[in-house]
C-alpha cells in the first residue's frame, strides 16, 4: 500500500510486477489516503488488532493486540491510540523501541522507524479492515514489566477487506491481574521444536507482516482449513546441522490486489505470528520468502498454482499470552470458501508417486468408454496416450488424478456465496482406478476404469459426456498408499460404503491369490443394488460374494436385493456386533467409507489395527 497523494491511487513496483506475472487485468487501487470515520469506528469495537512492525535490522514482525473493544480509540483526525496487555515474548518492545533504534542505527532518522500496518479483526462477525500509518517518537510508550503497550499513531492508508477465508470465533477477554503471567516466553531455534510445529499444524490462520523497502507496510491474514500451512522436512540428519524450518503456504483465490506478494516482491522478508485462541500460547517467527508460481509452485504443493516458502531466520514462543480466548477449541464456524488442504510433494501422503502435469512426461486420458451401472454410479474407461511406458504406472489400489480445469473453469471471481467452493475449485480431482494392472493388454493397453459416483460438477460433466465425443484431459498423476496386506495365512476385515468398494475391486484378486482369510462389510444403497450386482459378476472379482455380508439402506420392498448374490444380505444399517467379534483380534482392518461413518467404525475396533483412506471426491 505504497503511499500516493493524489487523486488517483497508484500502484507500487511489486505489486505491478507480481500483478503482471499473473495476468491480472489492470484495476485502480482501492486503497484511501486516509481514515474514514467508518474505519475508525470499526477499530474502536474490534477485540483485536494485528499490528506489523520492523526491527532496527529490517526484519518485519507481527504482534497481537487485544482487549474490551475500546482499547483502540480515535483521537483526532487520522490518529488512532491503542493500549492492550502484551506478552513479554511479543517482539513489538523492541520493534517500538526508541533506545533500541537510537542504540543501533546512527544514520540520523532511523529507517522504518516507526512504521506500522494495522488488521483491526472482528473474527466473530468476520471482518477485517487494513491501515497502515507511523508512530513518531514520543507516540508510544512500552511497558514490559507491567505487560503494557501504548501507542498512538498518525494513519495514511486504510483498505477494507473480504471476509472470504476468515473463519468466525466467538472471542472472551481474558483479564490478567499479574506481569508473571506474560514472562513464560523463550527464544526457539530456527529449526522449531515440536510444540511449535505443533501450533502451526493446528492453526487455521496466522498473520503476516510484509513491508515495500522502508517506504510502507501491510499486515493481513491468511486463513483456510486446519493445517494448511505445510512444513517442509528436513533434508540433514544429525542435531548439528540441522537446516531452519521452511513453511509453505497456498495462496488462495482472492481480491487479486496482491499487496502483501507486491511487498515480498521488492523485500522478501516476512514476520508470521500464530496463536492458540484456547491456550493463549503464541509462535513469532521472521524470516525470508519466496514467492513459487505456476510449475514452480506445483512442484512444492500439489494443486497449487502460486504459494510461498518461508524459512525461519528468528523465531520466539509465548506460552498463555494471548489476552482473548475462545471458548471451546472446536467453536469454529468455517468460512464455506476453505478449499481441502493441500500437500507436499516431498510429504508421505501418497502424493510421492505423483507425476506432474507439469512435467516431461505429458499424459492426457481419453474416455473411451461409459457403462451405467445405476442411476448416479457409472463406470469409465480412460485410454493413456503420451510418451510414457504405460506399464507399471501404477499399483492395485491406487488413484489417478485428472484435471478439467479447461473444460469446467468459468474464468475469476471473487466471491459467490451461492457457491463458494467453485470460487476455489481447480477442477482436480482424485479418482481410485478400479482396474487392476495388467487388465487391460495388447490394443487395450493403457486403459483404466473409473468406478464413480455423481456427487459434484466434475462427476456431474463426465455423466453427461458421450465416449464418441473422446473427452482428453491431462493426468496429474497416480498415487495413494493403501494397500492390503496379503500375507498368506492372514486375516484381513474389509468395510466398504458405495463407491468406497473401489480400491478393493483393483486389489481383490491379489488378496484372495495371497491366500488371506478376508472378510469384506459393505454397505449399499437399495438403488445402488445394480452397480453391485454388476461388480460381483466380473472378471477378477471371483470369490467376492462367498466373502460379503452386503448391508442394504432405504430398500422399497426388497426386489432388487433379491438379484444380488452374497454371503448374507442385511436389509439395514452395519452395527458393531455384526464385525467385532471375540478370538478375532489378530484381524486387519481397512475401511474406506464416509468421515462420519470412518469414525464411528474406528470407534467400534478401538485396539486393533486398522488402516483407512479418506472418500473424498
Amino acid at each position: 500500500m505504497e503511499a500516493v497523494f493524489s487523486d488517483s491511487a497508484g500502484w507500487h513496483p511489486g505489486e505491478q510486477n507480481i500483478q503482471r506475472l499473473l495476468h491480472v487485468p489492470y484495476q485502480e487501487n482501492p486503497t484511501r489516503y486516509y481514515l474514514p470515520p467508518g474505519v475508525s469506528h470499526f477499530l474502536s469495537i474490534c477485540p483485536l488488532i494485528a499490528i506489523g512492525t520492523t526491527s532496527s535490522s529490517g526484519q518485519p514482525w507481527a504482534s497481537l493486540l487485544t482487549g474490551v473493544p475500546g482499547f483502540a480509540r480515535n483521537f483526532g483526525p487520522g490518529v488512532i491510540g491503542m493500549q492492550s496487555a502484551v506478552g513479554a515474548g511479543d517482539p513489538i518492545y523492541e520493534t517500538l523501541d526508541e533506545k533500541v533504534w537510537g542504540e543501533q542505527m546512527n544514520d540520523g532518522e532511523s529507517r522504518g522507524e516507526g512504521m506500522i500496518a494495522g488488521l483491526g479483526v472482528n473474527l466473530e462477525r468476520r471482518q477485517r479492515v487494513k491501515f497502515y500509518g507511523r508512530s513518531k517518537k514520543g507516540m508510544r510508550r512500552l511497558e514490559k514489566g507491567k505487560g503494557l503497550v501504548t501507542l498512538m499513531m498518525e494513519v495514511e492508508q486504510s483498505l477494507g477487506n473480504c471476509p472470504k477465508y476468515m473463519n468466525a470465533r466467538h472471542f472472551d477477554v481474558v483479564q490478567v491481574d499479574q506481569p508473571a503471567n506474560f514472562t513464560q516466553s523463550y527464544e526457539v531455534p530456527t529449526t522449531l521444536p515440536q510444540d511449535a510445529l505443533d501450533l502451526i499444524s493446528n492453526s487455521d490462520m496466522f498473520f503476516v507482516a510484509s513491508r515495500n523497502g522502508f517506504t510502507d507496510m501491510d499486515v493481513n491474514h491468511r486463513g483456510g482449513p486446519t493445517g494448511f500451512v505445510r512444513v517442509l522436512p528436513q533434508t540433514s540428519s544429525g542435531s548439528s546441522d540441522q537446516e531452519p524450518t521452511t513453511l509453505v503456504w497456498p495462496e488462495y483465490s482472492g481480491n487479486r490486489l496482491y499487496q502483501t506478494l507486491g511487498n515480498l516482491q521488492v523485500t522478501p522478508l516476512a514476520g508470521l505470528t500464530f496463536a492458540d485462541f484456547y491456550t493463549g500460547d503464541m509462535l513469532y517467527l521472521t524470516g525470508t520468502t519466496e514467492i513459487l508460481i505456476g510449475p514452480d509452485a506445483e512442484r512444492v504443493m500439489h494443486k497449487s498454482k502460486l504459494a510461498v516458502k518461508f524459512t525461519v531466520t528468528g523465531a520466539r514462543y509465548a506460552k498463555d499470552s494471548l489476552g482473548i480466548r475462545v471458548a471451546a477449541p472446536d467453536a469454529v464456524r468455517w468460512s464455506p470458501y476453505n478449499p481441502a488442504v493441500r500437500y507436499l510433494a516431498a510429504e508421505a501422503q501418497g502424493q510421492k508417486a505423483l507425476i506432474g502435469v507439469n512435467s516431461d512426461q505429458g499424459l492426457k486420458a481419453t474416455l473411451v468408454k461409459k457403462e451405467k451401472l445405476s442411476d448416479t454410479i457409472a463406470r469409465f474407461t480412460f485410454q493413456l496416450d503420451g510418451n510414457k511406458d504405460k506399464k507399471d504406472l501404477w499399483r492395485a489400489g491406487q488413484y489417478v488424478m485428472l484435471g478439467f480445469e479447461e473444460e469446467l473453469s468459468a474464468g475469476y471471481r471473487h466471491m459467490d456465496d451461492s457457491d463458494p467452493q467453485g470460487l476455489n475449485d481447480d477442477y482436480i480431482r482424485s479418482f481410485t482406478v478400479s482396474s487392476y494392472p495388467g487388465q487391460f493388454t495388447g490394443r487395450d493397453e493403457g486403459k483404466f476404469e473409473l468406478t464413480i459416483r455423481r456427487v459434484g460438477p466434475v462427476t456431474r460433466y463426465l455423466f453427461q459426456q458421450n465416449p464418441g465425443a473422446a473427452l482428453e484431459v491431462p493426468v496429474q498423476g497416480f498415487g495413494g498408499e493403501f494397500f492390503v496386506e496379503k500375507c498368506v495365512g492372514g486375516k484381513v476385515g474389509i468395510i466398504a460404503a458405495g463407491v468406497g468398494i473401489t480400491p478393493f475391486i483393483a486389489q481383490w484378486r491379489g488378496i484372495t491369490e495371497s491366500g488371506v482369510d478376508v472378510k469384506l462389510f459393505w454397505t449399499v444403497k437399495e438403488d445402488d443394488l445394480g452397480a453391485v450386482k454388476d461388480i460381483l459378476g466380473r472378471k477378477g472379482m471371483e470369490g467376492m460374494k462367498e466373502a460379503l455380508t452386503l448391508f442394504v439402506t432405504g430398500k422399497r420392498g426388497g426386489a432388487n436385493t433379491r438379484k444380488v448374490e452374497a454371503n448374507e444380505i442385511i436389509e439395514r444399517r452395519i452395527r458393531k456386533e455384526d464385525i467385532v467379534e471375540e478370538g478375532d483380534e489378530a484381524r486387519k482392518w481397512y475401511i474406506c467409507t464416509g468421515d462420519k461413518m470412518r469414525k464411528e467404525v474406528t470407534e467400534w475396533l478401538h485396539g486393533r489395527e486398522v488402516n483407512w483412506e479418506e472418500f473424498t471426491y
